[in-house]
């Protein structure tokens, strides 16, 4: 699980470190959103009765090759877990769940060949993403505990669609739906994996 952690760091910090020499074709950034994420076994897209509301926050990079075709990556905090009422008595379950991940996306673009006009431009990115995990909580009817018994590590695809506006020339805005479905189990012997909706804003200089 955790080795999946460390190969997003090494390709990080290769790309990263190729990278400035590109300036050009190379743009650093920051994004935040809001999101809905829940647990649900493998091949659900999400439970919509257990949805948990929270935010993101963190840097992206890419690196353009061409006209329609860009690397996106970046390191993000996000906000998981679930927010649900127990079936029999009633009390609501609060699980909290705080990772550091890092997406390593393929990004796909469509601008004026496509007929938007002034630098504007369709965007679809999609890739795995790799998450480490911050922090495990579990409020039940006002008392909350730590989780311990959960996997440091997670693993997922996502898929981010959204539409680009050149500002100021050289930078860029980006608003944009995500998707994460996760692939591995929260915990072991537990069919049950993060899936996450969000909405996100970024800034591209």
């Amino acid at each position: 699980g955790f080795d999946f952690l460390k190969i997003a760091v090494m390709l990080m910090v290769v790309f990263l470190g190729t990278a400035g020499s590109l300036k050009a074709q190379f743009q650093w950034g920051v994004n935040a959103g809001v999101n809905a994420s829940t647990l649900s076994a493998l091949g659900n897209l999400g439970d919509d009765n257990a949805l948990k509301i929270g935010f993101n926050s963190g840097v992206i990079a890419r690196y353009r090759f061409n006209d329609w075709l860009a690397f996106k990556s970046g390191v993000a905090y996000q906000q998981k877990g679930e927010k649900m009422d127990e079936a029999i008595t009633k009390h609501e379950i609060n699980t909290s769940l705080s990772y550091l991940v890092i997406p390593v996306k393929a990004e796909f673009s469509a601008g004026e060949k496509a007929g938007f006009k002034n630098g504007r431009r369709l965007f679809f990115a999609t890739g795995p993403y790799f998450a480490y995990l911050l922090d495990a909580k579990q409020t039940v009817s006002g008392n909350t505990t730590d989780l311990n018994d959960l996997n440091d590590s997670d693993f997922g695809w996502n898929l981010e669609l959204g539409f680009e506006f050149p500002v100021m020339k050289t930078k860029a805005l980006q608003v944009s739906l995500n998707y994460d479905m996760g692939f591995s189990d929260i915990a072991d012997g537990m069919d049950s994996q993060n899936k996450t909706a969000s909405l996100n804003l970024g800034f591209l200089f």
